[in-house]
């Protein structure tokens, strides 16, 4: 399964690299670089069960002390 994703993803990059790069836009060409080294990052440590930090962790983590002076105060 993961070399099929590394496929599509070389295939991917093989594919629009070229027409970036003729085309002159190279702050696209960097972020698309940036976006597809991510998420190859991303798919091989979800195949390597590694733990991905979930988002909705952090907004958890910001907003918990701001609800417990809240909720203390409410009590």
């Amino acid at each position: 399964m993961e070399w099929i994703v590394l496929i599509i993803l070389a295939g991917t990059a093989f594919y629009e690299y070229p027409r970036l790069r003729r085309a002159g836009q190279f702050k696209e060409l960097w972020l698309f670089t940036f976006l597809l080294a991510f998420g190859m990052l991303l798919s091989v440590a979800e195949y390597l069960h590694m733990p991905i930090p979930n988002p909705l962790d952090w907004i958890t983590a910001l907003y918990k002390p701001m609800s417990r002076t809240i909720l203390s105060t409410l009590e």
